[in-house]
């Protein structure tokens, strides 16, 4: 009897301790010890920004591959690339969708945001967008020989045909990035302060020149556009093409990431970490060429218009697998290596707007789902009453711990609660009522045989075991994998399935074990312990 008791009163000490760590005291405007963090909440609990990409299909549209399977296949690509950026960034619970307007395919974004927390929230927004848009390209280039009257006029007409699209009303952030992903020495610059824009409107006034004007000026055009009173955006064109042009056959086909299949980490003879790429065959016999044409001569690998290694050819190559080589450490080669793979996109994606969204719809939501489950918790109350006598004492104290310590693991472990996830969480303490109603249904059983109340517990603990545990196996399995494998936008729901099944495991056989054993050794009469008919 006192062993029991020892361990009831560390089972309430532990309670205590922790619902001090999950009460929500920031709240109440109260400072509390070690009560760690706040929870941390999903998309539909929080404002959140959408961040609109558009899909830009047009090159992709020109190969002979192209048709309306092969686009949803890479609007579904796309997602899963978006998906998994933005997961790694750690920003909360988030949702990626596509929306068709017209013939323009997009893809929606939607992040949360802090509350009041400026800051944090434009710091993470940036982190998103940065992340999100970004596309590798991997190229290979000859060095320029010579610079013709043709390569200037083609800068000059990269140059009109953005001027165009901004005076035909395109977004100006959609060409700046259309533009700088697609052609080399393209750079953009907002002017904000003070002076800058004096500066800039006092040259503009000279010139009398417009809100959106193409200017020729040094080295550089420029193409502006006025956004308010103080500030403008630039993009700077270069007048001259770099000393790197793209390497091509006889055929006019270009090295590039067309033809990319993987990156991975190889090791050299010296041990000596480098990034392997491999190329379909198509690349081998263009490579092939090209290298036999450049022997002595260098070739540039150039990601993301940065130029990695630039190897002098000693021999022609007839090969499908190129090696970016540098002082990479193990780490930092695999990390190349995972970029290139994530970045390297059949279409690129443009941001054409971004808007905050407020969550009161949730909140709402959220303040009928809490009293439904105080109501829930009644019901659970009246029915263990009626039907369990005083075992429902057991199972009751037995259910606010379950509930006490799954709200513990989710804020220790800092997991999202969306209004699907807490909508579980209240339907899961009524399903965690059913190990107690096998252990319960059992005992009566034994009771009916005549046993003692000490003699049905005995059995009950050899014999319910296995069909509680058998019966919550498979669901633990099917939540385990579908959180693995399983979307961003639904994950959380399988997580906290996953935790259910175990906190209601060990609260059924132990908790309620302990609680059900202290009543009967204090209890002796056993319709009063539990009802039933003999």
């Amino acid at each position: 009897m006192k062993n029991i008791a020892f361990r009831i009163f560390i089972i309430l000490i532990v309670s205590f301790l922790l619902f001090v760590y999950i009460f929500p005291w920031k709240n109440y405007n109260i400072k509390v010890p070690f009560s760690g963090q706040d929870y941390r909440l999903g998309l539909d609990l929080q404002w959140w920004i959408e961040l609109d990409y558009k899909i830009d299909f047009d090159n992709a549209r020109q190969e002979e591959w192209f048709d309306n399977a092969r686009e949803k296949e890479i609007v579904e690509w796309l997602k899963t690339i978006v998906d998994k950026r933005v997961e790694s960034l750690n920003i909360n619970d988030s949702e990626i969708n596509d929306a068709s307007y017209g013939t323009e395919k997009h893809i929606i974004v939607q992040i949360p945001l802090k509350w009041n927390d400026t800051l944090e929230n434009s710091k993470n927004i940036e982190v998103a967008k940065e992340a999100i848009w970004r596309v590798v390209k991997i190229s290979f280039k000859e060095r320029r020989k010579e610079i013709t009257a043709k390569d200037i006029e083609e800068r000059k007409k990269i140059a009109e045909s953005a001027l165009n699209e901004v005076k035909q009303g395109q977004l100006f952030s959609l060409v700046e990035s259309k533009y700088k992903l697609n052609y080399e020495n393209i750079s953009s610059w907002v002017v904000n302060s003070l002076t800058q824009v004096i500066k800039a409107q006092d040259w503009l006034a000279e010139n009398k020149l417009n809100e959106v004007k193409n200017i020729d000026w040094d080295d550089w055009y420029f193409i502006y556009k006025k956004r308010d009173d103080y500030s403008f955006n630039y993009i700077f064109i270069k007048k001259l093409p770099s000393e790197w042009k793209d390497a091509v056959d006889s055929k006019w086909r270009a090295l590039n990431d067309k033809y990319f299949i993987k990156a991975s980490v190889a090791f050299n003879n010296a041990a000596q970490p480098m990034v392997e790429l491999t190329f379909n065959q198509e690349w081998a016999e263009i490579f092939g060429e090209l290298s036999s044409r450049l022997i002595g001569q260098q070739m540039a690998i150039f990601v993301w218009w940065n130029l990695l290694t630039a190897p002098v050819i000693n021999q022609a190559i007839y090969w499908w697998k190129a090696v970016i080589t540098w002082r990479y450490t193990p780490d930092e080669a695999k990390k190349l290596a995972q970029d290139i793979n994530t970045w390297v996109v059949p279409a690129p994606i443009y941001l054409t707007s971004e808007k905050t969204i407020d969550s009161k719809i949730g909140w709402e939501a959220l303040e009928k789902l809490i009293y439904s489950g105080f109501a829930w918790f009644l019901l659970i109350f009246v029915f263990l009453v009626v039907f369990y006598r005083l075992s429902w004492l057991a199972a009751f104290f037995a259910l606010v711990i379950y509930s006490i310590i799954v709200l513990a693991i989710v804020k220790m472990f800092w997991m999202v609660l969306t209004l699907a996830s807490i909508a579980w969480l209240i339907l899961s303490v009524w399903m965690a009522i059913d190990a107690n109603i096998l252990i319960f249904e059992r005992i009566k059983a034994e009771l009916r045989e005549w046993k003692s109340i000490k003699e049905s517990l005995k059995i009950w603990f050899k014999s319910s075991w296995s069909a509680i545990w058998d019966s919550n196996i498979t669901g633990l399995l099917v939540a385990m994998i579908l959180f693995i494998f399983g979307i961003n936008m639904i994950k959380w729901f399988w997580a906290m399935l996953a935790i259910w099944i175990v906190v209601s495991l060990f609260t059924a056989m132990w908790v309620s074990r302990i609680f059900i054993a202290f009543l009967a050794e204090t209890v002796k009469d056993k319709n009063l312990f539990i009802w039933f008919k003999e």
